[in-house]
């Protein structure tokens, strides 16, 4: 059976997910800024109304997955499809996590030490750098993927149900965590983010009728995500301010509503971006395909520009480091991604 067509807009959706990380992790250390500043309220609000991304690039993998397998599916295919996976993400995650491994003693104690017990306890859990953990929830879904997709191929129910069962089990979980029993390393477990991945396989494999009701009731899901978003932000502001205490699953509960409203209005976006042929969107392009790289790779380069990072106290300083920090991070991995491409397909061609 042929395959359906490629989504250029997808690209855009990855674009956007990535400079969302960089603002995270660009921001992170200035919201340790002292409370009362103008900087901190901004830099905090930003780092946490960009929380949406893991959830996104979660997200992504659902839609692209029941999107490129649906049609062609067969229970057969398993084993070439996880032997494409190691080759593709588990290999690179064990590499990059070597690397993390040493460069980080390097950096933070100026010596290295081989430990590979400890090397391989990182190396499961996905501790070897703070990114390394997305690694490893997507690697769950790529064991379940093929016996999510030979269900959702051979129940129809269970293909028309899979949103509202996504999104039971995660708050099933989420619930066994935070009232009846603390499940080690939950943040790292599929569970967390099932809502997310079942959400994009339900668009992925009905993807022309998902564009056409959000298109739809455009203004509904833009209107859910903003109050949503800034429900979750302003709620945090409040919190560290000591102006409100409250139970942890409200916050929850807004960053779920959040991060399942804003897929499809982002996915609106991209479309709308593909069809403009602007430079903007040769960017955005640009960036989503090298987004895989740049995740890999910033957080060397943040690590590296910190050690020029001014005091605390001198704000207009800190503040344009903590920017150059998102930049250099997102632009300075992308320049390398786009090297590094140049080099090995330089060298494809001589052989």
């Amino acid at each position: 059976m042929l395959s359906r067509p490629k989504l250029p807009e997808i690209d855009n959706v990855r674009a956007l997910a990535i400079i969302a990380v960089l603002l995270i992790h660009g921001t992170s250390n200035a919201t340790l800024l002292p409370l009362g500043t103008a900087s901190q309220a901004l830099f905090f609000i930003l780092n946490k109304i960009s929380l949406f991304t893991v959830p996104l690039f979660i997200w992504i993998s659902g839609l692209v997955l029941f999107y490129t397998y649906f049609d062609r599916w067969e229970p057969g295919m398993a084993i070439a499809f996880w032997t494409k996976r190691v080759r593709k993400i588990l290999i690179p995650y064990v590499g990059w996590s070597l690397f993390y491994y040493l460069f980080n003693q390097f950096m933070f104690h100026g010596e290295i030490h081989v430990d590979p017990v400890y090397f391989i306890k990182l190396l499961v859990s996905g501790n070897a750098s703070y990114h390394l953990y997305y690694m490893i929830i997507i690697v769950q879904f790529y064991l379940l993927f093929p016996l999510l997709m030979t269900a959702a191929k051979r129940f129809p129910r269970f293909r028309q149900s899979l949103i509202p069962l996504g999104i039971i089990l995660q708050v099933s979980g989420y619930g066994f965590h935070h009232w009846v029993h603390p499940i080690p390393e939950y943040t790292s477990l599929f569970i967390s983010y099932l809502a997310l991945f079942a959400c994009g396989a339900f668009v992925g494999i009905h993807y022309s009728a998902a564009v056409s009701w959000s298109n739809r009731y455009r203004s509904w899901l833009w209107s859910i995500a903003l109050i949503a978003g800034a429900s979750y932000a302003s709620m945090l502001l409040l919190h560290q301010y000591s102006l409100i205490s409250l139970e942890n699953t409200w916050y929850e509960l807004a960053l779920l509503v959040y991060c399942l409203a804003i897929p499809l209005c982002v996915l609106q976006w991209a479309r709308r971006l593909v069809f403009m042929s602007s430079s903007l969107s040769r960017l955005m392009s640009s960036l989503g395909a090298a987004s895989f790289g740049i995740y890999l790779l910033h957080p060397a380069l943040l690590t590296l520009w910190d050690r020029l990072a001014p005091e605390q106290g001198r704000f207009l300083l800190y503040d344009l480091h903590t920017i150059c920090s998102v930049v250099i991070g997102l632009f300075g991995s992308w320049l390398l991604v786009r090297l590094s491409t140049s080099i090995i397909n330089k060298k494809n061609l001589r052989r």
